[in-house]
């Protein structure tokens, strides 16, 4: 299960720097796994969906891992302040953060990124198979909306800035699960008030130290 929790808190990240737009993005999301141990909580992951939300400078993530996890991540780039809500099993935790912070200290090696002729219509949009590569090998494929112009900042899948657009499809493999996202909906309208970095009644303020030591982090 901790094991679980590491490769959901990795790529829920996905989106909270996209600026420069204003949307609304629904995907769905599929799991697989090899390993026995992981493959059988996998039916708790079924229905499994995320919200991606984004204005100039601000960005929020609502995430709903099946039946145990919900998650909530709101980043306003101009304030330099992050939030992140989780709900594990009715334990709930806030979690703040500063953008600015998150590349601090030593710096993982930049992904190669490999933008190829392949593309496909998602939602509405053409989209453009691209690969990102990390440095011990492992590949991001995604499929990239660049009629979006959005922008994405900082993302720990995807490293930098490079990739021109938001990805409508995307899968990576992350302590033995695949984790396939697919946009399903798309809309323009987003109401401002949902970026509130105010902690709601009921939750643990916890570090991001705690948050790596709660998951089994170094």
């Amino acid at each position: 299960m901790k094991q679980i929790l590491l490769s959901i808190l990795f790529l829920a990240v996905v989106g909270t720097s996209i600026a420069q737009t204003t949307g609304q993005i629904s995907y769905s999301m599929d799991f697989a796994s090899d390993n026995p141990d992981m493959a059988m909580a996998l039916p708790m992951m079924q229905g499994s969906t995320m919200e991606l939300y984004f204005i100039p400078e601000k960005s929020k993530i609502d995430m709903t891992m099946g039946t145990f996890m919900k998650m909530n991540t709101v980043v306003d780039l101009k304030a330099d302040k992050g939030l992140m809500l989780m709900e594990v099993m009715g334990n709930k935790t806030a979690t703040e953060t500063k953008p600015s912070e998150a590349n601090k200290g030593e710096k993982p090696a930049e992904p190669t990124i490999e933008v190829t002729s392949e593309t496909k219509e998602i939602v509405g949009y053409k989209c453009t198979k691209t690969i990102a590569r990390d440095a011990e090998g492992n590949e991001t494929i995604m499929w990239i909306a660049t009629d979006l112009k959005a922008t994405l900042m900082g993302q720990q899948q995807f490293g930098n800035n490079k990739i021109n657009g938001v990805p409508l499809e995307f899968s990576t493999v992350n302590n033995g699960m695949t984790i396939h996202f697919i946009a399903t909906k798309y809309t323009k309208k987003v109401d401002k008030k949902i970026f509130s970095l105010k902690v709601p009644e009921g939750y643990t303020i916890m570090t991001e130290e705690d948050l790596k030591n709660m998951g089994g982090g170094q």
